[in-house]
């Protein structure tokens, strides 16, 4: 093996051997912290997603959590979807029913 590559050699070896050693370093603690606090930034959707399949026996009324309003609602009878058969407003809060012939309902409820 000649010189100039014997060094080069050696300098590679020094490099891997070193970064190895710090690579191995103790964790920074406030790494964890920033990691935490980037998880805790995660956006939340403002639009749920609520289902009720009870639709043969009472046509399936749905409504949103007392906060949020109902956006959409539709009516699921196998691979088909159509509109709420039916929407009522009784004391302020909102529910859509489907007709017996469908499956489920699927509403969607967001926060004004």
């Amino acid at each position: 093996m000649k010189l100039p590559t014997l060094i080069i050699a050696c300098i590679a070896a020094a490099v891997v051997v070193f970064g190895v050693r710090n690579f191995k370093s103790e964790p920074n603690p406030n790494d964890a912290a920033e990691q935490a606090a980037s998880a805790a930034a995660v956006p939340v959707s403002p639009i749920k997603t609520v289902t009720s399949t009870s639709c043969p026996s009472d046509g399936c009324p749905i409504s949103c959590a007392e906060d949020d309003t109902l956006l959409s609602a539709f009516c699921v009878s196998g691979t088909k979807a159509r509109f709420a058969d039916t929407l009522k407003l009784a004391n302020g809060k909102l529910t859509a029913t489907c007709g017996m012939g469908a499956s489920s309902i699927l509403a969607y409820c967001g926060r004004p």
